[in-house]
């Protein structure tokens, strides 16, 4: 079997869209900024192969990717799970009503935001790209932000996999230190890049890790400067068993007192997503720590 994607803008042709280009963007790595803050209609058709050729369309599904600020999918999509999600039956409770309206609710508004109906034009436009008369037939390819890599040889992949393996003891030690440890730590690392030049990038880097850790740790200490509040609705993901973020609520604070008064706030107003398979959670952090874990300002 094999997968095609289809872009249907409201105007020009349908667009193809790259396994790749796909990959990147259900991961959030990659974006398509010429339909940030749109929504676009995508037809995804399943083939059967016969010697690598495709011989059969065996399905078709229609979907709505609704595209942020940025070109980014990924956060429509978790939207949509979380409701398609919903849709599945639960056992009956003591509010038995409520639990059975729940899920035609979500099933209307997933229904209504996030599928669209192809009619046939759509599906012979597909067909004819897939097997094509003529050169017309075939249909263009969407480019996403990110540019094609170059292939990642095996003796760079055992290069790169040696170097990492203990690049987790360097964070871990360095957080672990106290604000003097960290002084001296960045300061005697600057040193040595001064002494062992063939070393230096190496050294300065650490350097720079201790510079951040140490600010934090500055901040954490004194509750000063520009803090987030952060409470984050968790999905149950059964399929790769772990949790992921289906909704982010955040407000920016100006200390460390009024950003935790946020987060009670907002785990309050956001506590009813709470269900069998989602958790609400709140956090506190620094800006640097915000700006680390590459979150919109």
């Amino acid at each position: 079997m094999s997968y095609r994607y289809y872009l249907f803008p409201d105007e020009g042709d349908p667009l193809r869209i790259s396994q790749r280009l796909l990959e990147g963007l259900v991961a959030g790595r990659d974006a398509i900024p010429h339909y940030a803050d749109t929504r676009q209609r995508v037809l995804s058709a399943r083939l059967e192969l016969e010697a690598g050729k495709p011989v059969r369309i065996l399905e078709t599904q229609a979907s709505i990717w609704v595209f942020d600020d940025e070109g980014h999918i990924r956060d429509g999509l978790l939207q949509a799970l979380v409701l398609a999600m919903d849709t599945l039956p639960t056992p009956p409770k003591d509010e038995k009503t409520v639990v059975e309206l729940r899920p035609r609710t979500s099933k209307r508004k997933l229904e209504e935001e996030f599928r669209w109906e192809p009619g046939q034009s759509e599906i012979d436009r597909v067909i004819a790209d897939i097997w094509p008369k003529q050169k017309a037939d075939r249909l263009k390819s969407i480019q996403g932000e990110l540019k094609k890599k170059p292939p990642l040889t095996s003796d760079a992949r055992w290069a790169i996999e040696q170097i990492s393996t203990d690049f987790w003891k360097f964070a871990n030690l360095i957080s672990t230190l106290k604000e003097p440890s960290q002084k001296s730590f960045g300061f005697e690392a600057r040193e040595r890049a001064q002494e062992e030049l063939e070393y230096a990038h190496l050294y300065n880097a650490l350097a720079a890790m201790s510079d951040w850790q140490l600010e934090v740790q500055r901040r954490r200490r004194t509750g000063r400067g520009v803090w987030y509040a952060v409470v984050e609705v968790m999905l149950h993901r059964q399929d790769i068993k772990a949790y992921e973020t289906a909704e982010r609520f955040y407000e920016r604070c100006s200390s460390r007192d009024e950003a935790v008064l946020a987060v009670r706030r907002l785990l309050v107003e956001h506590a009813s997503k709470f269900t069998d398979y989602t958790t609400v959670e709140g956090e506190l952090l620094t800006d640097l720590e915000w700006e680390q874990r590459a979150y919109p300002d």
